[in-house]
């Protein structure tokens, strides 16, 4: 669920790739896959990316962060 600042604010809202969410932006990360060989920025709800979804090609690291 997007942020009270989001409501109104449709530039600080995004879709989670993992889930298909609407949150927020500040709730957000983005992290580095591949997509058809080429390097892609997905961008997951810190719900999605603490629970362990991870992009195809993933190689970096990620440390969860609090919700």
């Amino acid at each position: 669920m997007p942020s009270e600042k989001a409501k109104d604010n449709k530039a600080l809202a995004a879709t989670c790739v993992a889930c298909g969410k609407a949150v927020s932006t500040e709730s957000m990360v983005s992290l580095l896959g591949r997509e058809n060989g080429k390097y892609k920025q997905f961008n997951v709800c810190l719900v999605c990316a603490n629970g362990g979804w991870r992009p195809p090609g993933f190689e970096g690291i990620y440390t969860p962060r609090p919700i």
